[in-house]
């Protein structure tokens, strides 16, 4: 029982230092070096070949865009355009770079979820360029340079090291086996520095109301729930868990950065408290799944009632000497 929540006790207990911790805001630039080797290690399991998008790979970006936008709408016409952007911003946020370590994790198709990071954060950034303004009406051609720029170093970098190390490295392909804690680990790291950005914000803006705040956090929830439970259905009997981890994990370091960019700090709290929920989501399910895993285990060492009972059985009819 306590192997099963080591775990989800070290998300939880990252999340906390990181609060306690907001000069750790200083380390954000730190962000973008781990998603590159988060995503190289999960490059090393990946063959291209295998990289063929399905029919469900559409639907999560079509839901993926459609979550965010109709979100926006229906609270800027309600007269709450603060919390539009916030949910928009969160809602639009494509596939996690992380989204193919948890999976691997959850023991699912890494390969699936991979083509899920590649075609939800490409269609996303293309739709972005007409979205932006819409919502925020502060764009600039230096978005459009930001956006590729931000893509072809999360993307190509580690894909092409990933590649060159399969090539002329062959033991490189069993390094995610040889060092299974190291993605874990920098994943910890990546979410102590995001909880203490988000200290940082609260604790330096003394006047934000704590009703818009907690409004923001009960919507990014809300979000966090609608995805994963859209991606199961999206994803069929044979990749629900991956269409849900597709779909629920959000690659909400981009669209921070786009909402601080091109909207405002509070804007930023919606992808800012998602973290929060798509990861205690995680937590819950890392834990499911090694509780079933151990059952599983123990299953198979304890010996079957049948074959226990036939074995008394022949004993007891042995004759005596």
């Amino acid at each position: 029982m306590l192997k099963t929540l080591i775990r989800p006790l070290l998300i939880v207990a990252a999340f906390a230092a990181g609060y306690c911790v907001p000069e750790a805001r200083s380390l954000t630039f730190l962000i973008r070096y781990l998603l590159l080797a988060m995503l190289y290690f999960v490059c090393l399991q990946v063959k291209i070949v295998h990289l063929k998008p399905r029919g469900s790979h559409w639907k999560i970006l079509l839901a993926n865009i459609l979550i965010g936008t109709c979100g926006w709408a229906v609270l800027l016409f309600s007269g709450y355009p603060e919390l539009a952007c916030a949910v928009f911003f969160t809602g639009i946020s494509p596939t996690a770079s992380a989204a193919p370590v948890i999976t691997r994790f959850l023991g699912g198709s890494v390969t699936y979820v991979v083509v899920s990071f590649l075609i939800t954060n490409v269609g996303i950034s293309a739709s972005l360029l007409g979205l932006i303004p819409l919502v925020t009406g502060n764009f600039t051609f230096s978005f459009f340079q930001d956006v590729a720029g931000n893509l072809l170093l999360v993307l190509g970098v580690p894909a092409l090291a990933a590649l060159l190390s399969r090539k002329f490295i062959s033991s490189s392909r069993e390094w995610p086996e040889r060092l299974p804690l190291l993605s874990f680990t920098l994943w910890l790291l990546m979410l102590f520095i995001t909880a203490g950005s988000a200290s940082s914000f609260i604790r330096s803006t003394p006047d934000l109301s704590p009703l818009i705040l907690l409004s923001i956090a009960g919507l990014s929830l809300g979000l966090c729930v609608l995805n994963f439970t859209v991606g199961y259905f999206l994803g069929g009997w044979r990749y629900r868990r991956e269409a849900g981890q597709s779909l629920g994990q959000k690659n909400t370091m981009f669209t921070l950065y786009l909402a601080l960019t091109f909207s405002s700090p509070l804007a930023a709290m919606g992808p800012t408290f998602y973290v929060l929920w798509h990861n205690l989501w995680n937590a819950a399910q890392m834990f499911l799944h090694d509780r079933r895993k151990n059952l599983r285990k123990k299953k198979r060492r304890a010996p079957c009632g049948n074959e226990r009972k036939r074995y008394i059985d022949a004993v007891m009819k042995e004759p005596e000497p």
